[in-house]
């Protein structure tokens, strides 16, 4: 039976096992706004209001017809204007997330199996005569089949959430890589497109010929290096292992660490070869060493019984890996009906949003933001004094005209009474004149708010994959880097993974490089620590941000 036949027939019967009625349903685990888009001008409205794009964490996409269940509503505007519904649902292998999946597997030859390229000899036979000592040759099976039946499964339909390894991502910007361990670590196929990590790549039995080692330490040091290359959002590691590490307990840990301090996650599947030739090993020992490696924030331990279940738990995993999706909403909506509007107001100040899903909020954190650009405001502001101002002008209008009309009574004449001339009074003393009063001073006032403090930051990449997004600042720190654990995640292929912090503090913002490989540059000078003014221009990898600020 040929390897695609094989996987096809696995397939089908794995996943019906997938969808398992009555499973507990993944919940929203956070969310967060990732940053407002313009929105797309139309011949009815040529100047559209700016959409918000959403994050969701902790489940994956709601099929199109579901979109209307979720709503992203303004916490102090709701009695205003209601809340919006999204126009569109991104799922994570459709965004522009790209991802890196490395597949590590043990290689030891009994393990990775030699029935390919060894022939068990035929049964001896009781009547023929005895040819004194022979040479028993070691057939194992291994795990070979069960992993290419893994590597070669079928995707499923178009628009279903992937299930297999080469479809978890982006068909475009995703990366693989397929690494083999023994006596070191072989790369089978270096990190190129997801979608040609195949069984092909594996390579066949023989090439593990007399290999008896498992250094899963070597493997492990290997696949870190493959996923530090990759400039990915979402960096993933594969492990198919029976848990014997040469290296030991201590060794695989310190490593696990160092996945972690990089923000790569590690699906560990525990897949124990049954063979007879691999004999000593500490099966507790073995699980422990599986466990750490799958011990991370969002890592997982499978522990596989069969080639079944081995297909089951790897669409587990790339269902975590996309378990995130994308809600696009519109800034404000008009009803043609009743003319009511609904969504956000755009004015340039901070608004506490809250997502909602069946008028339910999905998580107890809210999220606040600056709506900018500003966009549907009044150009000199509120006019409500005009009502106060017009009025008041008409009626001093009126009484200055009456005054000015108003006939003055004429002087009646009167008899002139005689006086006495007055005495001769001597001349009036000099007087001094009093110095002129000293000249007003011009004294600056300050509009801002009574510290100083900048209210709000944005980052607006003037070139590269991102150009002229706009990212907000967080109150606190906010992490730049390629990482999915950064607030500001940027993919030019130059960025390491935590690349630098943007500190906000009583004296305004500060970016601080974070030991980055290719440095961080502000005003084309390297920079450790800077603090920032309003136009800095912030080199990050090979990417130019521009620095805003505004004070209220």
């Amino acid at each position: 039976m040929s390897t695609s036949t094989r996987a096809l027939a696995a397939w089908a019967a794995f996943v019906a096992a997938v969808a398992v009625p009555g499973a507990a349903a993944a919940q929203v685990s956070s969310w967060q706004i990732v940053e407002t888009t313009p929105g797309e001008p139309t011949e009815k409205q040529k100047n559209p209001p700016p959409n918000i794009k959403v994050r969701v964490i902790g489940e994956p996409a709601p099929k199109d017809e579901d979109k209307s269940k979720w709503k992203l509503e303004d916490v102090d505007q709701k009695k205003k204007m209601k809340g919006v519904t999204p126009t569109t649902v991104i799922p994570f292998h459709k965004s522009s997330d790209s991802l890196a999946i490395v597949v590590l597997v043990e290689g030891h030859q009994y393990y990775f199996g030699n029935d390919k390229y060894v022939q068990a000899p035929p049964p001896p036979d009781p009547s023929a005569p005895s040819e004194g000592i022979k040479i028993i040759t070691k057939v194992s099976k291994g795990v070979y089949d069960v992993i290419c039946t893994a590597l070669d499964a079928p995707a499923g339909k178009e628009g279903e959430i992937p299930t297999t390894i080469s479809t978890a991502g982006n068909a475009s910007s995703s990366k693989g890589a397929l690494i083999v361990y023994s006596v070191g670590a072989d790369v089978r196929y270096p990190m190129g497109p997801l979608k040609d990590v195949t069984c092909d790549k594996l390579g066949a039995q023989e090439l593990q010929k007399g290999k008896t080692s498992r250094e899963l330490g070597e493997g492990l040091r290997e696949s870190l290096a493959q996923l530090k290359k990759a400039s990915a959002t979402r960096r993933v590691l594969f492990v198919i292992s029976d848990g014997f590490s040469a290296g030991g307990v201590d060794d695989v840990k310190a490593l696990q660490k160092q996945y972690e301090t990089e923000k790569i996650d590690i699906f560990a599947f525990h897949l124990e070869a049954g063979s007879e030739f691999i004999a000593g090993d500490d099966p507790q020992k073995n699980t422990q060493i599986m466990k750490a490696l799958g011990a991370g924030e969002n890592s997982a331990y499978y522990k596989i019984k069969d080639a079944k279940d081995l297909g089951d738990k790897i669409a587990n995993a790339v269902t975590a890996i996309n378990s995130r999706f994308y809600l696009i909403f519109p800034g404000q909506v008009l009803d043609a009906k009743t003319k009511l509007k609904s969504g956000f107001d755009w004015d340039g100040h901070e608004h506490e949003l809250v997502l909602m899903r069946e008028d339910e909020a999905v998580t107890e954190k809210n999220q606040t933001t600056v709506l900018v650009p500003v966009w549907g405001q009044s150009k000199g502001g509120s006019l409500w004094w005009l009502w106060i101002a017009i009025p008041g002008g008409l009626i001093l209008l009126v009484g200055l005209v009456a005054l000015l009309t108003r006939k003055k009574p004429q002087p009646q004449p009167q008899m002139p009474m005689p006086v006495m001339a007055p005495p001769p009074v001597a001349a009036p003393p000099p007087q001094i004149q009093a110095a002129p009063a000293q000249a007003n001073k011009t004294m600056a006032i300050n509009i801002s708010s009574g510290d100083g403090v900048p209210v709000v930051g944005w980052l607006v990449p003037i070139n590269g994959p991102q150009q002229y997004q706009t990212f907000k600042l967080f109150a606190g720190v906010t992490k730049v880097g390629n990482a999915h654990g950064a607030h500001i995640i940027i993919n030019d292929g130059f960025m390491s993974s935590e690349h630098a912090h943007i500190a906000m503090s009583p004296n305004g913002f500060t970016v601080i490089d974070n030991n980055s490989t290719n440095g961080t540059f502000v005003n084309e000078r390297r920079v450790q620590r800077h603090e920032l003014i309003d136009n800095d221009v912030i080199k990050f990898g090979k990417t130019d941000c521009k620095f805003k600020t505004i004070n209220t």
